[in-house]
């Protein structure tokens, strides 16, 4: 400090002569650091906190350090700002003035820290720059607060946007709402201002949901009551569809006891557009699975019925309804795979067919997407013809054969059951299970018909059904 307070210099002007002239132990005492410069940018004069904040005393009037005493200056993004650049600089050279600029300080130690500036360009009467003053001070805590504050509002923007909410805050004295940038688009508005008059309100939000609406609002802005708003609704988007939102804030009161009074309502509203778009296809599923549960069930009982009705042989037709049930458990199992979207016809054949001698069975047709009622039905139907031919036909010996094919013809499904090589065949003599379903269920459930003819060399079926 000795070479800053013994320093004496020439002659520079009635300005530049009244700063040096001031009395240093004043300079000293200032809390900010000070720095001044002449017209080239020589450094006249210091204070003992700027030489404190570089962490060097500055050699005065040295033409090989101009503008700034400080070891290295940097820009706030790291970038090095040359001496000829720094806002001194740009105050003698350009006459500009910086009020409040931030930069990077580096000291000889290696310390950084954050400096703010107000540089001023010293004039004389004429107006010509004869040099320039600094003050300058350590910001770096508040900086680094408010680089932490950015952050943590980054991450909560983030996070908003994340979890598709925003935030919004309701003023009763005016009637006006704000929303911040993502509550605006959740609200499929244009703007942060939102006046909450009977016409807006009415354009805006469904009819459907306003009563409630209104219900919870003047529930929450009840002096009486704790302040919690929370309700949902739908809110009209800039399209003309609809979103479902979750709207949840707290009363701001002013006042206490009978002068208790609410001023506004601050808030976060949530998209549940998804959420209840899940819910509705959740109950459109669980109405779809009981129609299900309750057809297959009067599907079964009616193949119960239908099996033990007049049946002689309990034990035979035991296990004739504990087949027809487990065919149509299989093509249960294959519709559940598929979400019930239907099904590939040669899927049904091929587990329908699971219980008979496969080798003995041809299958030929292209893959054909059917329903599931189809499934269902078809499953039945096969798994008759395939028990008959294994109790009386062509899988009842090794050297039978049964060729299944199937084709598509304008959206008409065909399908040709043939049997050959088995024993001789005698057409039954009462109508049963099996005739019913092809017969009967067939044609009143897929809009198609069987037929089937008792050939001596082997029973044929064909099928047909709309698809």
């Amino acid at each position: 400090m000795s070479e800053v307070l013994d320093l004496k210099v020439p002659d520079q002007g009635p300005i530049l002569d009244s700063l040096l002239d001031l009395d240093q132990a004043v300079l000293d005492a200032l809390p900010i650091g000070v720095c001044a410069c002449d017209a080239d940018g020589r450094i006249l004069r210091v204070n003992g906190k700027a030489v404190e904040l570089w962490g060097r005393v500055p050699h005065l009037l040295d033409p090989m350090e101009r503008f700034c005493g400080c070891f290295r200056i940097e820009s706030l993004d790291g970038q090095l700002i040359p001496p000829h650049e720094t806002p001194m600089a740009r105050a003698v050279l350009q006459g500009e003035s910086a009020a409040g600029a931030e930069a990077v300080i580096q000291n000889p130690d290696g310390k950084r820290w954050v400096a703010r500036l107000n540089v001023r360009p010293l004039r004389e009467p004429s107006g010509a720059v004869i040099g320039a003053i600094n003050c300058f001070q350590d910001v770096t805590q508040e900086h680094d607060m408010r680089k932490a504050a950015r952050r943590q509002q980054r991450t909560f923007d983030l996070a908003m946007v994340a979890s598709k909410m925003g935030t919004w805050r309701y003023t009763i004295a005016d009637n006006i709402c704000v929303y911040d940038e993502n509550a605006q688009q959740l609200y499929g508005l244009t703007e942060a201002h939102f006046l909450h008059d009977e016409a807006g309100v009415t354009e805006k939000f469904h009819p459907d949901d306003m009563a409630l609406m209104w219900s919870r609002v003047a529930k929450a802005l009840d002096p009486k009551g704790d302040g919690r708003y929370e309700v949902e609704y739908r809110v009209k988007q800039r399209d003309g569809s609809w979103r479902w939102l979750s709207a949840w804030g707290l009363v701001e009161f002013e006042g206490q006891g009978p002068e208790r009074k609410p001023v506004a309502i601050a808030g976060a509203s949530r998209d549940l557009t998804e959420l209840k778009n899940a819910e509705q296809q959740q109950r459109l599923l669980v109405n779809e699975l009981n129609h299900r549960v309750k057809n297959t069930l009067a599907t079964i009982q009616s193949i119960a019925f239908q099996t033990l009705r007049g049946a002689s042989d309990l034990p035979a037709a035991r296990a004739a309804l504990d087949g027809r049930i487990i065919s149509l458990a299989r093509a249960h199992d294959l519709l559940t795979e598929r979400s019930w979207s239907g099904a590939d016809l040669r899927d049904v054949i091929v587990r329908a067919m699971e219980p008979f001698a496969a080798g003995q069975i041809e299958l030929s047709g292209p893959s054909l997407e059917i329903s599931p009622k189809h499934a269902l039905a078809l499953s039945l139907a096969l798994h008759e013809l395939a028990t008959n031919a294994a109790k009386y036909g062509a899988l009842s010996i090794a050297s039978g054969r049964v060729r299944l094919g199937w084709s598509a013809v304008a959206r008409v499904m065909r399908l040709s059951w043939r049997e050959s090589g088995g024993p001789p065949v005698k057409p039954p003599t009462r109508r049963g299970f099996g005739s019913r379903i092809l017969n009967d269920g067939l044609f009143r459930n897929l809009n198609g018909e069987a037929r089937l003819d008792y050939a001596r060399d082997g029973v044929k079926c064909e099928i047909s059904a709309a698809l």
